[in-house]
């Protein structure tokens, strides 16, 4: 690098800010490159163009495949049901009983006439079998005997026991492993359901009632949306779907090839030896990732557009696709407004996990388990009954998706409401998945590191010869992978609520072991000290005190919290009842033995684990943020049910927060054990019938609340309390400075040549 190149970068990172010009001469050199390449121009605008007119023409071959093959029915004992309403008229049935004739081929036999030489049941089994019928009607001998045709023909008949009314069943023999023999079933039996509403209505009317009684009244349905809002419902479901499908596709292979593929082929170390900032480079790749993402959906989107509006018409004549129409131009311009910033998300994210791949390869491998992470939130929206209110605002994709649905369908209002809300969770998303990318960038470990091949045996030498005083990222990522799948496997095995409180102890103690004995595990196996790894130190005596004291504060605040997750997600009718026994058998259990088991047990297992094991290990590598924010979401997740997972990972970031400060696990303990006493004991100090509960705590339909002015006073102690903990120096001894000195900071080669 000469003189000049390096008193530029110099001064560039003195600025702190990147430059635009270099920026934009980076986004121009890797859209030359991406768009001299043959495949990324044949996936972004070739493969579009041909994918959706291919498809068209084969959904309207297999359309008229399926119209030109009718289902064939064999009725068998034909005999046996004259006298009642007419079944067939020629050779197919009734036409007030079926409403597509020609779709059903039919043939009829007598009863006798199949009997002579085998069983009629087995002759029919074979037909069925060998597909020379789709579907075979059998109508015994025994079903002009029963009552209800005696009454109907005007012979005596005795009254049949209900064995014997089974034996006079009409039997339809179809194959469950073929499609047409289902669809020709289902057909059938709408026919012989018409039939039988025949017999009743002569029956009645044998008796002198009018069958028309029965029936009072009739409705009917009138949609009074226009035809265009009709349509615009039906698209803004479906194509946001689609565009966001493909610009994460669209985002992921130049992403890849932008990295992983530079490492291939050794142009990433001379961009990187380059005048320009490490986030010049990212910011110049993202714009170009971008690009192609918002190009990949566009293209894609307007084919899909033109060529399904003409097939749904082609297809749609008699049918419900002639409804469907093409989409309304004008507000579908909405999902390109919201394709800018969702296009940049994947862009930042596809860019950020195509750092950690070392060929082009091994990068394609990522894309599933992106792609898996990110389809949920995508696929959200499309549930019924999803529709845009404050909780799903609040969520990632989902809220844009639903936000955009509505502009598309003309709820401008409540579109308007909500686009704070949205764009705050967008750009927030966006902030922090561009600040990963800069930051695997800034990583030369994760650039350049993982080349060597893996070999188990070696692997475990090394995880025992290199042990260290805690735990490594991957080994806290590995645990926190490790309790997250178990309590997902054995909340499964969870097939009802226990009646009794050792079934609840039981139920309680199962998830609390699953989440400390792999951190217990981990910590004796490969860490030298146990007590470091789970950072159980002794802290400023103050800060043990001051943590009861944050904990009874905080409940207030923490009661407050969940009330309003509550009403933004509220709790199905169904999740209430199941909980119900549990709530009754926790309220009339002993109260020292409750407080043992929801409050000491998880405080104890919950923070080795989390604060513990794997806080110790995501905080190391200047991971301050990172150890805070993780724990706080693997401990939410835990919790399992949605409202306490929220509540519990907002607690997660105070008690983290606490643990980086203090340098122990102990004052977090105590923060749980309190909040969690407090919240099971919370109704009994309300109907204790103690003077001064009623200074604090008020009954309500929902049950105790905290007193509003305690409520506030309590959050001032709070407040107060945690800037006393953000005053407090962590413990360290010999073993804490032998793990910070283990993991020094990377140097800037070229800084060491510059100062040569």
């Amino acid at each position: 690098m000469s003189d000049s190149s390096r008193a530029i970068r110099r001064q560039a990172e003195l600025a702190g800010k990147p430059r635009a010009s270099a920026v934009w001469l980076i986004y121009m050199r890797e859209m030359r490159d991406q768009l001299r390449d043959r495949r990324t121009l044949f996936t972004i605008a070739v493969l579009p163009i041909m994918l959706y007119p291919l498809v068209g023409m084969l959904l309207l071959q297999i359309a008229q495949f399926t119209r030109q093959n009718p289902t064939s029915v064999c009725v068998i004992g034909t005999e046996n049901i004259e006298g009642a309403p007419p079944l067939f008229e020629g050779e197919t049935f009734a036409p007030e009983l079926i409403e597509q004739p020609d779709s059903l081929e039919l043939l009829t036999y007598r009863w006798d006439e199949l009997s002579a030489d085998r069983p009629v049941r087995d002759k029919a089994n074979e037909w069925v079998k060998t597909g020379a019928f789709d579907l075979v009607v059998l109508i015994p001998p025994a079903f002009k005997d029963n009552e209800l045709m005696g009454d109907l023909v005007g012979t005596d008949s005795k009254s049949t026991s209900a064995e014997e009314n089974r034996d006079s069943d009409i039997e339809l023999l179809f194959n469950v492993g073929s499609d047409q023999s289902v669809v020709a079933r289902q057909r059938v039996a709408g026919v012989l359901a018409s039939w039988r509403g025949e017999w009743i209505k002569e029956r009645l009317s044998g008796v002198g009632i009018d069958a028309e009684m029965l029936l009072p009244f009739e409705w009917s349905d009138t949609d009074i949306a226009p035809e265009r809002t009709r349509e615009a419902a039906f698209w803004s479901k479906l194509l946001p779907f689609i565009m966001l499908v493909w610009a994460m596709t669209g985002a992921f292979y130049p992403a890849v090839d932008l990295v992983a593929g530079e490492k291939e082929r050794g142009t990433l170390e001379t961009l990187l030896c380059s005048p320009a900032l490490r986030s010049e480079i990212v910011w110049g790749k993202l714009g170009a990732v971008a690009s192609f993402s918002m190009l990949t959906a566009l293209l894609n989107a307007g084919s899909m557009l033109l060529t399904s509006s003409l097939v749904f018409q082609h297809m749609g004549v008699g049918g419900a696709g002639a409804a469907l129409g093409s989409p309304p131009l004008v507000p579908m311009l909405w999902l390109f407004v919201a394709l800018v910033p969702l296009s940049c998300l994947f862009s930042a994210l596809a860019l950020a996990v195509a750092a950690m791949a070392q060929s082009s390869k091994e990068g394609q491998y990522y894309l599933m388990p992106l792609m898996m992470v990110t389809l949920p939130l995508v696929m959200l929206p499309m549930l019924p009954g999803t529709t845009l209110n404050i909780g799903t605002s609040l969520i990632p994709v989902s809220g844009m998706f639903l936000l955009v649905r509505a502009l598309v369908e003309g709820q401008y209002g409540t579109a308007l409401f909500y686009v704070p809300m949205v764009a705050t969770v967008t750009g927030t998303c966006l902030w922090l998945a561009a600040r990963w990318a800069r930051r695997q960038f800034e990583d030369e470990a994760v650039l350049f590191g993982g080349g060597e091949q893996w070999e188990l045996g070696m692997w475990v030498r090394h995880l025992w010869r290199d042990r260290q005083i805690a735990a490594t990222p991957a080994q806290a990522y590995a645990c926190g992978a490790i309790v997250l799948v178990t309590l997902f496997f054995a909340r499964l095995t969870i097939s009802e609520m226990p009646k009794d409180f050792a079934g609840i102890a039981k139920l309680v103690m199962m998830p609390q072991v699953l989440i400390v004995f792999p951190a217990l595990i981990m910590a004796t196996m490969l860490t030298t000290s146990v007590r470091q790894s789970l950072r159980l130190r002794m802290p400023h005596w103050t800060t043990l005190p001051l943590a009861v004291l944050f904990g009874i504060t905080l409940h207030p605040s923490y009661v407050m919290l969940s009330k309003m997750i509550n009403h933004v997600y509220p709790v199905s009718e169904q999740a209430a009842a199941a909980m119900k026994p549990f709530a009754e058998q926790i309220a009339s259990a002993p109260w020292a033995a409750v407080v043992l088991l929801m409050a000491l047990v998880p405080a104890v297992c919950e923070e080795l684990a989390f604060r513990g094991f794997i806080f110790g290990g995501l905080v190391r590598e200047k991971g301050k943020l990172r150890a805070v924010v993780l724990t706080a979401v693997m401990f939410g997740i835990s919790h399992g049910v949605l409202q306490q997972s929220i509540a519990a990972s907002v607690m997660g970031v105070a008690l983290g927060w606490i643990t980086l400060r203090t340098g122990s696990i102990l004052p977090c303990i105590l923060i749980h054990f309190t909040n969690n006493a407090l919240s099971v004991s919370l109704g009994r100090i309300a109907d204790s019938g103690w003077s001064g509960a009623t200074v604090f705590l008020s009954q309500t339909e929902l049950g105790p609340s905290y007193q509003p002015f305690w409520t506030l006073i309590s959050m001032g102690i709070a407040v107060t309390c945690l800037l006393y903990f953000g005053t407090v120096s962590p413990a360290t001894d010999e073993s804490e400075s032998e793990l910070v000195g283990s993991h020094h900071d990377y140097v800037d080669p070229t800084a060491s040549l510059a100062s040569a």
